[in-house]
């Protein structure tokens, strides 16, 4: 078996073992830590990667891999799986989205990779900012040995669990053939979870984002390894379904990676969406005017254009417009916004609709 030393963890053939890495120094002269677990099975395999908690009190992955990276799975595996319950401690400590130490989105942090050129917002990239310390720690770790990877997330409170699709870039013509043979094995592995599969969105806005810094956009696109997100519902709270369902679905893609036996299980404990066709996030719809929302539909609900998602009212309850905001799109509702008050442009829901974008696109030049 392939040894393997990540932090003071070292691997056991057989075992689960645990350890740290040190991540960066803090004033109080203490050092951050940054948890982590290995199982590995007693044959060879693959290593495959688990992380969670980038935003603190994004929980739901926290407790699968807990629930999943046991004694048991390394005695089953063939290969080796490498979790990290929290990739951000501070965040967790603090129940918050980013670390205390740095005020810029974690999950925009990581490597920029072959995108170096364009992503020109990165400051002075010889002094990179505390947070990024760790990110190109984790990156380096996955550059060593990962094979595979998910980093679970939450999406809000109200929301349906569902794993993204991350557009794939290539620089010129000599890798595109290439890209198309990671992106085949990518739309497999995530196909295989089980859940809804929604792409990301369109090349130019994936950028503008700078999800291509996110952990798995930064492992896929720049390392070339095959990672995906998943978004496992709600945040700030624990849904023993949900947390069940995702264990089934990250055992499938062990399975599928052959890291496991076994066929691939059905998620029967939420209900998952079945498109007939390829749907892409989508913020939509949107507000004119301020004014108060009250939805009329659920997180996971099929809507036809035209159809009411939402009354729309004054403080006082008077109806506004026609009284009803209404999607101009068919799709899934896959998240609905938790407060009442809108602004003019505000956009109320994320949804599931028809993706009609190349899913491996030739990156914009300059």
């Amino acid at each position: 078996m392939k040894a393997i030393k990540i932090g003071s963890a070292k691997s056991e053939p057989g075992k689960l073992t645990y350890g740290f890495i040190d991540g960066i120094e803090l004033p109080t002269g203490i050092i951050e830590k940054i948890p982590v677990m290995i199982a590995q099975g007693l044959k060879d395999g693959p290593t495959f990667f688990l992380t969670a908690n980038v935003h603190g009190f994004e929980l739901t992955g926290v407790a699968v891999i807990h629930e999943l990276v046991t004694e048991q799975l390394a005695q089953e595996l063939k290969g080796t799986v490498i979790a990290i319950p929290t990739l951000n401690p501070s965040a967790f400590r603090k129940y918050h989205h980013k670390a205390e130490y740095d005020d810029r989105d974690p999950n925009r942090l990581f490597p920029e990779g072959k995108f170096k050129e364009k992503d020109s917002d990165n400051g002075d990239k010889e002094y990179p900012k505390l947070y990024e310390h760790i990110t190109n720690k984790i990156f380096s770790i996955f550059e060593k040995y990962a094979d595979y990877h998910i980093d679970f997330h939450n999406h809000s409170l109200l929301s349906i669990p569902y794993a993204i699709l991350d557009r794939l870039f290539y620089k010129d013509e000599s890798e595109k053939e290439a890209a198309e043979k990671l992106f085949k094995q990518q739309k497999e592995m995530v196909d295989s979870f089980g859940m809804l599969v929604c792409a990301e969105f369109p090349a130019n806005k994936y950028l503008k984002m700078k999800l291509h810094r996110s952990v798995s956009g930064s492992t896929f696109n720049s390392l070339g390894i095959p990672a995906f997100t998943a978004e496992l519902g709600e945040n700030r709270f624990l849904v023993p379904e949900v947390i069940t369902g995702s264990v089934k679905g990250t055992r499938n893609v062990l399975k599928w990676a052959g890291m496991l036996d076994g066929s691939i299980e059905q998620i029967t404990e939420f209900p998952v969406p079945k498109p007939t066709e390829r749907v892409r996030r989508f913020d939509h719809p949107r507000v004119k005017r301020s004014g108060i929302v009250r939805f009329i539909v659920k997180a996971g609900d099929y809507v036809t254009k035209g159809q009411p998602i939402a009354k729309f009212t004054d403080i006082v309850g008077r109806p506004l417009d026609d009284g009803y905001i209404r999607t101009e799109y068919d799709g899934y509702m896959v998240s609905l916004q938790t407060k009442m008050t809108v602004y003019p442009n505000d956009t109320i829901a994320e949804m599931g609709i028809k993706d009609e974008y190349p899913l491996v696109v030739p990156l914009p030049s300059k």
